[in-house]
């Protein structure tokens, strides 16, 4: 059973859940009993093992299990987006926005943009318009594409035990997917590997039987390393909610470095460090956005937050940044490509 010390931010793990919520956020092996596998892997006895992640998962603590794809291998483009929303308006838009079947994450950020959200559109003809229709239906005074022109690193996990932290946490990832077109077999493949895995034994036969689907298990499986080769799905993996697993501070962060040089070098320092998940290079606006580099930051507390940032200012020698928290979560869930959602959305708002 998890423990929290009154007064204390951090989470106090027993040493299964440690282990359990540390190989979750591995990449999970694409094999008919993954569970028993990663339970062998962690020393674990598989009762004991799914029985530990499922205290987790009723607890809060893990969000779902499933795949994380590329939304541009898939075929989808797909940016972050900030809106400048009068404080009248802020609920009625962040409920329009998160009712777009292509928006993982929703925010309210302390900034004069103060709604940010991910937006995902299945044709890339589709995203200007598509914020256009967002933008007027949420009362916006001004809305920025922020498209992502480099991607440094990408991948969340956290390090619930610090002396046994998950492998991969600090990894950059360098190059592009292939983006070539799915067959019919791979989007259904797709469509399973996105639902959140059960936890008993043969959870892939089960989510094949409870969709009806058709795909045979093995074929399932077998696309879904070939997805991973070719880079549609980054990892098949647990995601955690960063406050129940101590993570209580986060921070978009943007910085403005004066040079080409500089901004690869402050994102060779941000990219080593464990505690920055997402570090993007993205549009820069000038006269509206001039903050090119974007580093997530999560931490503790809000006293080793601000530690971290002062560092990293400190490295670079970077002075003109900001610091987004996080004011209110509106929407946090991965997108369902492929799903028939994008084409009543699109057509209800004649995109």
């Amino acid at each position: 059973m998890l423990r929290v010390r009154a007064g204390q931010s951090q989470m106090n793990f027993t040493q299964a859940e440690s282990a359990v919520l540390k190989r979750v956020q591995e990449d999970i092996p694409l094999v008919r009993d993954p569970l028993g596998a990663m339970a062998a892997k962690a020393g674990m006895d598989a009762d004991g093992f799914i029985e530990t992640l499922a205290q987790m998962k009723q607890q809060g603590v893990v969000r779902n299990i499933s795949g994380i794809f590329s939304a541009a291998a898939l075929g989808y483009s797909s940016a972050l987006v900030a809106f400048m929303v009068p404080g009248v308006f802020v609920e009625n838009a962040a409920a329009v926005i998160s009712a777009h079947p292509g928006v993982s994450h929703n925010y309210l950020r302390d900034h004069e943009y103060n709604i940010w959200f991910t937006l995902a559109v299945e044709r890339p003809e589709q995203l200007r318009r598509t914020v256009d229709v967002l933008t007027g239906r949420c009362g916006a005074k001004d809305a920025i594409i922020l498209n992502n022109e480099k991607m440094y690193k990408l991948g969340v996990k956290f390090a619930v035990d610090d002396e046994n932290p998950p492998d991969g946490v600090s990894s950059v990832i360098e190059g592009g997917a292939d983006s070539g077109p799915l067959s019919g077999d791979e989007r259904e493949a797709v469509r399973l590997l996105q639902i959140d895995m059960p936890l008993c034994a043969g959870p892939f036969e089960k989510i094949i039987r409870d969709r009806g689907s058709a795909l045979p298990v093995d074929d399932l499986l077998k696309i879904g390393a070939y997805l991973k080769v070719r880079g549609a799905l980054r990892r098949y993996s647990a995601v955690l909610r960063h406050r129940k697993a101590g993570f209580t501070a986060n921070a978009m962060t943007v910085w403005r470095p004066a040079s080409p040089e500089l901004m690869d070098r402050a994102a060779g320092i941000f990219g080593r460090e464990r505690a920055v998940s997402h570090l993007y290079a993205r549009t820069v606006y000038p006269g509206r956005w001039e903050y090119p580099l974007f580093a997530m930051i999560h931490a503790r507390d809000e006293a080793a937050l601000d530690e971290i940032i002062r560092n990293f200012a400190a490295q670079t020698g970077i002075t003109d940044y900001r610091v987004l928290r996080s004011i209110q979560e509106f929407k946090k869930e991965r997108v369902a490509y492929f799903s028939q959602k994008f084409s009543d959305w699109n057509a209800r708002e004649n995109i």
